[in-house]
């Protein structure tokens, strides 16, 4: 399951620097109500050389808190 949220996770922090670029306010209105937007959104802290190491990290945090 965790790994499903890691691809998931990822998948959407990709979409926020590729795909969305210049238009970032629609991602964070398209995804502000998903289950995982907080993470993804804390995991913009970390450089994308870090975020293979830090998002499961946060993952595991967010599990934890639960």
């Amino acid at each position: 399951m965790l790994k499903n949220k890691l691809k998931i996770a990822l998948k959407l922090r990709f979409e926020y620097y590729n795909l969305y670029e210049n238009k970032e306010l629609e991602w964070h209105r398209k995804y502000k109500n998903h289950n995982l937007y907080s993470i993804v959104v804390e995991s913009f802290k970390y450089d994308f050389k870090e975020i293979s190491e830090k998002m499961p990290k946060l993952l595991e945090e967010f599990e934890e808190k639960l």
